[in-house]
């Protein structure tokens, strides 16, 4: 049960707010930016984040007539970097791009690193994607069917790679339920995680069509299937997970930036307007992100707060239930 403040401290509380709150819209707007903005990308750079971002950044930067500055941060599967950009100062000028792995590492870390409810303030959702289920080429199997029947001949002989905590834990959950004994090799990010795929130091992989799909089409991956309910444009003779047999399979990546919690309501809002304004035009950075197979689905801050609420339920339960750890 909460205490009752004396009126008067209340009154006098409720005030200050208020000014704070007014001060802060007036230094907000209608002026920002006024100086570069920096942008943590909590990857390596080469991995699907550090793709899009880099799609983004020119037209954002013309459109606030600033720099945007991109910054590497890797570690931990994304945690170090999503660590940083949690904790700066929230003013608007450190933003950190996120993709589905921010949701998860705080259930697969104890104590958790952050939240991402309580210590960020949603901005926009960039991208979504599906992922692409890669094989290396020496592996003899051309389908999915194939490969599940190849893995559960050989028990333990095959190894599948995560570049973040989505990637990890959304095969985990798959080759469970596919009851299949695979060894489970981390790396520090989609870019390091592709120069294994093609080494085959991994011979499969969940990825991101950003850093995927070159390999493919070069032909130094395959590419058995997708994992969302519907085909991929880029390569609709490819089925999904649940064309494949896997019945119900519907796993969709995305990517989003996020301002530290208590970033003004103005820089919020325009950030947003912005950002929404790029992907639903026909500009360089809409472009190049739709070739690579990319979904562009503006939304508000509100609903993409929704969004994060319903993700981070999502995952947390998926994660208690099949017993899920950093370290599988």
């Amino acid at each position: 049960m909460k205490l009752q403040r004396p009126l008067a401290l209340h009154v006098g509380f409720c005030c200050l707010s208020a000014v704070l709150a007014t001060s802060a819209f007036a230094a907000a707007a209608p002026d920002y930016p006024v100086k570069p903005l920096r942008v943590i990308v909590p990857f390596p750079p080469g991995g699907g984040t550090d793709f899009v971002m880099r799609a983004i950044a020119p037209q954002l930067s013309e459109q606030l007539g600033q720099q945007v500055l991109i910054d590497n941060r890797a570690g931990a599967q994304g945690v170090v970097g999503t660590q940083i950009g949690a904790r700066a100062i929230n003013d608007g000028y450190t933003l950190t791009i996120v993709d589905a792995a921010t949701v998860i590492a705080p259930a697969l870390i104890s104590p958790p690193p952050f939240d991402v409810m309580k210590d960020f303030a949603p901005i926009a959702i960039l991208v979504e994607q599906p992922y692409l289920i890669t094989l290396h080429p020496s592996v003899p199997a051309k389908t999915m069917t194939e490969f599940v029947k190849l893995v559960q001949a050989n028990p333990g002989k095959y190894n599948y790679g995560s570049g973040s905590a989505i990637s990890h834990v959304s095969q985990a959950l798959f080759y469970s339920t596919a009851k299949l004994n695979m060894t489970h090799v981390p790396y520090r990010g989609t870019g390091p995680l592709m120069a294994a795929s093609l080494g085959n130091e991994v011979q499969t992989t969940f990825t991101g069509p950003g850093a995927a799909l070159p390999q493919v089409k070069a032909g130094k991956l395959r590419l058995l299937a997708v994992t969302s309910n519907r085909r991929f444009a880029q390569a609709p003779d490819i089925p999904t997970l649940d064309e494949s047999g896997f019945k119900g399979t519907d796993i969709r990546g995305w990517f989003g930036m996020l301002a530290p919690a208590g970033t003004p309501r103005p820089v919020v809002t325009k950030l947003n307007a912005t950002i929404n304004g790029i992907l639903s035009g026909t500009g360089p950075s809409a472009q190049t992100l739709r070739e690579r197979g990319y979904d562009l689905n503006p939304v508000s801050p509100e609903a993409f707060g929704k969004f994060l609420g319903a993700e981070v339920a999502r995952w947390s339960k998926a994660i208690k239930e099949f017993g899920v750890k950093a370290s599988d």
